[in-house]
Formats: structure tokens, sequence, C-alpha cells
């Protein structure tokens, strides 16, 4: 399986992204996953950003 993934309009399989440090951790982790064998689906990538944004918020606002 080879990753859908558009740097430049920052999407994942479709999946837009507006924050480019979201976009990047998204990324890396669905690609070192797809190393071991996980084929992810869109909804995959929809939690995924999910909760890159909801870690960065509580980051942010400690």
């Amino acid at each position: 399986m080879t990753l859908d993934v558009d740097k430049q309009n920052m999407t994942i399989m479709g999946v837009r992204f507006t924050n480019k440090q979201e976009f990047r951790v998204v990324w890396y982790a669905i690609s070192s996953n797809m190393i071991e064998g996980w084929n992810p689906t869109k909804e995959d990538v929809k939690n995924l950003q999910r909760q890159a944004n909801e870690m960065r918020l509580v980051t942010e606002n400690g």
C-alpha cells in the first residue's frame, strides 16, 4: 500500500490538515506503522488528526 500524501496541500488520504506540525506528526505515525504492516483507512487518519489536535491543545493550555 502506498500512502496518499500531498505535502503542498497538507492532506493525507484526502484528509486536510490546517496545522503543519499535526500533519507531520500524523504522517510520521502512519508511515512508521505501515512499515510494520498496518494498512490505515481514511477514518484512521481522521482519528489520528483528532488525537494530535487534542494533544496540541492540552500542551498549549497547560
